[in-house]
């Protein structure tokens, strides 16, 4: 299991790759049926999936009991379907605060051919 001990800023997870199929998008387009107007362009909110994803790989096992606090994204470029996207993921700090044991991870992710799409940060209150 990964400790809040285990986390050093600067430490790099690795990076993980999910293709944007047609099997990806049909769940999300059937949670979110309007989406399907945006191919082949991915939906916006699908960036969280890409990333959770890679987190949900990188990042394990995780301890029960983890508050995900927060996550903002920047977007250059949305990937089309078919394309691969690598999303890295980055210890950028960590602190306790009034007893808490707060985390930041960076996400970047690119296409394969090392294009920059997106960003993002996630802020999480790790449980051990």
């Amino acid at each position: 299991m990964i400790t809040f001990d285990d986390f050093r800023p600067g430490h790099i997870f690795g990076t993980a790759p999910v293709t944007l199929d047609d099997a990806l998008f049909g769940k999300w387009t059937a949670l979110f049926p309007d989406d399907a107007a945006c191919a082949p362009d991915m939906p916006e909110g699908m960036i969280a999936v890409l990333v959770m994803n890679a987190y949900m790989e990188l990042i394990a096992p995780r301890p029960p009991g983890n508050v995900h606090a927060g996550q903002t994204f920047a977007l250059e470029r949305l990937p089309k379907l078919g394309e691969t996207v690598n999303t890295t993921i980055t210890c950028t700090g960590k602190e306790l605060r009034k007893g808490r044991r707060w985390l930041t991870l960076e996400t970047r992710s690119h296409d394969d051919a090392d294009n920059f799409l997106f960003s993002g940060e996630m802020r999480l209150i790790w449980a051990a």
